[in-house]
Order: structure tokens, then C-alpha cells, then sequence
């Protein structure tokens, strides 16, 4: 473990390229961690990588790093009119969408000095399809998102995969357990991947589900099984405490306000209500606090990251629902398009009005033809008395929403 003291990242100035060297300095990377150590070396050795490491010891930059020094040299090997130069030559799956997101955010640190030769699209960031479409068909080099939503992407064949060289599965163990089993095996049919490519697994655990990936995903990989120094393991306390229902409450309010939890700290509950609850309860003794759940649109779930992350708040309470971001999309897919249709209704429903106003002379000219257009007394018949004011600018209001899609 002295080597994991001593070794900084410009010992891998041989394999790194300069422009990635000093985004990691950017980034505040000095030392790399021991998964860092062991798996970028191995991943540009183009072997695949069964990697299971702590929460926090540093997986994403293990396997983005390689990632973006991949693309690179393979450009690098290619000359610039040559069309297999822009190719997605990198898939990232990932559970939820907050993850692709961060994934994201490294992948853009990584790049801030070559962002002309490496292109990233993360496909689960909530744009429309169409615009999707658009970024997705100039061939970005790095893809990441979700198994279902890249699933879906590459059945509607707006992603091809057909030059991937590179496959990573993070947080594997949340993978299938998020309910992306079905997806990630038609992912790995045969159909939509070509028949050489690397893989990466990275995970916190070994379970049942991390094998049943490494039979999908891999090829006599390499396995590393990182532990933490004794000095790191000694930073992790972990207590329990028996109590009622009714005295949950009240011990975490004790717990936080003697500060015998130190800094930063993520509460977990069973529910949306509860979260809600104990952020409320918390106020009343100026506690400030934030609150994650699924209910929460996706911009507005970012926003309490970032928040958390700057330090306007030192306590997050988090919901603890596995699953909810892919369903999330789907019901904003669903939103937008009852907003395009409510676009359309209230034009249609005008256009309807207005000829059946234009029809009604006729009607009166055939039912009553001693009466015409130009006598008086016809066109006072057929005029509407004028509404109140009050009634006057509701319609007027309605119709400015209807113009705005509003309804």
C-alpha cells in the first residue's frame, strides 16, 4: 500500500496523454486511488475489467480516464476526412439518471482541453427525442445513459453501436436490481453490439447479479478486488440504536443538533411523507435540510445535489425508491405530449367555432327567408348580448393560455 501513497498520475505520463494530465490536475486529482492504479494501466490494455471497490474510492475515474485517452489515440491513428474518425466508440450504463449525470460531469472535466476531439451525449438528460435525434446522429463518441433508454434508442436505430470499442456497467450491482434485467439482455443479444469490444463492471458488492452481468458482459476478464487500508476502514463507524416509533424523531434531532454526527450527512426513509415530515420537524428547531425523492421533477432533483454538494445545505433526507428514474421519463415523454396535443385542441376547437358562425346566415336565410343580411331587425337577432367584464377577461385569459399551451 506505499505505492498507493507515493504514486501520483503524471506516472502515467506515458499512457496519458497530456491534455488529460492536466484536466485531472484541474480536477484536483494528485494521487490516484488503488482501483485508479489498477485499472487504467489494464483498460488501455484493452482488457476487460471486473473491478469491485468501496462507494467512494474513485471508480468513475477509473474507467472514464481510459475512456477518454481511448478515444483519443484513436483519432490520433486516423486521418481527419476519414469517416470511421466520428464513430460512438463508448457506451456508459448506468441505474438511474442522477448517475448519468455525474458520470457526465467527470467526462466534461476530463475533456475541458480536448472537448473538439472528444464528444459526449448523455441520453437520459431529459431533452426531447427529437433534439436526440439530432445530437446522436452527428455520432458522439462517448454515449451514457440508462440500459432502457439506450435499449430503446437502439431499437428506434437513432444509436449504433456498430463501431463500439468500449462497454462499461457501473454500479453493476444496481443494475438488474433497479428492474434494467430485461433490457441489459437484449442489450447483450447479439443484435446491436458488435462481436469485439471491451467491457468494464464496476461495483460496490459482489452479488448474484454481478455474476449473472459477468456471464453477459465479459470475457476472461480481469478481476480486482480492492480493499481499503486498515487506516480507511478505521474512518467508517457504524452504530445502531433500538427505539419506538415515536422516538425516531426526536433522537435525530438530538443526534444532529450535539454534532455527534461531523459535517455532511444523507438521512434515509422508507417514504415521500416521511421525508417531508422530518424536514418539517427539523425547522422547527433550525435545522436546515433538503429533501430527494422520485416525486421531485428531474431539474429540481439536480438542483438539491448541487446545493447539497456547495454547502448551502448540510443535511439531505432521501427516499430510498429503487426504480423511479426510468419511470420518471416516461411519464415526462407522457407529459410533453399532452402538452403538444392541448397545443392543438384549443386551435381546432376555434377553427370549429368560427365556421359554424359563418354558416348561420345561410341557416337563416333558408329557414326564414322573408328576413336578409341587410334588414336590421335579422342581424340584431342573431347578435349575442355582450358578457360582463369579469366573464370578458376569463375568455380573453383562457385564450392567451390556449395560445401558450396552457390548459
Amino acid at each position: 500500500m506505499a505505492e498507493s501513497s507515493t504514486q501520483t498520475f503524471s506516472s502515467f505520463a506515458h499512457i496519458l496523454s497530456p491534455l488529460v494530465l492536466r484536466a485531472l490536475a484541474d480536477m484536483g486529482f494528485a494521487r490516484p486511488t488503488l482501483v485508479q492504479q489498477k485499472a487504467i494501466p489494464l483498460a488501455l490494455e484493452n482488457k476487460d475489467i471486473l473491478a469491485r471497490a468501496r462507494t467512494g474510492s474513485g471508480k468513475t475515474a477509473a474507467y472514464c480516464v481510459p475512456l477518454v485517452q481511448k478515444v483519443l489515440n484513436a483519432k490520433s491513428s486516423l486521418p481527419a476526412e476519414d469517416e470511421n474518425r466520428q464513430v460512438t466508440r463508448a457506451l456508459v450504463l448506468v441505474p438511474t439518471k442522477e448517475l448519468a449525470e455525474q458520470v457526465m460531469s467527470q467526462l466534461r472535466g476530463l475533456t475541458k482541453y480536448c472537448e473538439g476531439e472528444v464528444s459526449l451525449v448523455n441520453i437520459t438528460s431529459g431533452t426531447s427525442a427529437h433534439l436526440q435525434r439530432i445530437l446522436l446522429s452527428d455520432k458522439p463518441d462517448v454515449v451514457v445513459g440508462t440500459p432502457s433508454k439506450a435499449l430503446a434508442l437502439l431499437q428506434s436505430k437513432a444509436l449504433s453501436l456498430a463501431s463500439l470499442e468500449s462497454l462499461v456497467i457501473d454500479e453493476a450491482d444496481l443494475i438488474l436490481s433497479y428492474g434494467h434485467d430485461e433490457d441489459v439482455r437484449q442489450i447483450f443479444s447479439g443484435k446491436y453490439l458488435p462481436k469485439v469490444f471491451q467491457s468494464f463492471l464496476m461495483s460496490a458488492t459482489m452479488t448474484e447479479d454481478v455474476a449473472t452481468l459477468k456471464g453477459l458482459a465479459l470475457r476472461s476478464p480481469v478481476i480486482l478486488k480492492l480493499e481499503e487500508d486498515e487506516d480507511e476502514a478505521a474512518n467508517l463507524s457504524q452504530y445502531s440504536v433500538r427505539c419506538t416509533e415515536v422516538n425516531k424523531f426526536l433522537l435525530t434531532y438530538v443526534i444532529l443538533k450535539l454534532k455527534l454526527i461531523k459535517g455532511k450527512c444523507i438521512l434515509f426513509v422508507n417514504d415521500v411523507d416521511r421525508s417531508y415530515r422530518l424536514k418539517l420537524f427539523l425547522e422547527q428547531f433550525s435545522i436546515k435540510s433538503c429533501v430527494l425523492n422520485s416525486e421531485l421533477p428531474l431539474n429540481s432533483r439536480y438542483h438539491v445535489v448541487q446545493e447539497f454538494n456547495k454547502g448551502v445545505y448540510d443535511y439531505i433526507i432521501a427516499t430510498d425508491e429503487s426504480g423511479k428514474g426510468e419511470q420518471d421519463h416516461v411519464e415526462a415523454e407522457g407529459e410533453e405530449a399532452e402538452a403538444e396535443e392541448a397545443e392543438e385542441e384549443p386551435a381546432e376547437e376555434e377553427h370549429e367555432e368560427f365556421i359554424s358562425t359563418q354558416r348561420e346566415p345561410a341557416a337563416t336565410e333558408e329557414t326564414e327567408p322573408e328576413y336578409t343580411p341587410s334588414q336590421p331587425s335579422s342581424s340584431k337577432k342573431r347578435r349575442r348580448p355582450s358578457p360582463p367584464p369579469a366573464a370578458s377577461r376569463k375568455r380573453k385569459a383562457r385564450k392567451a393560455d390556449a395560445e401558450y399551451g396552457v390548459t
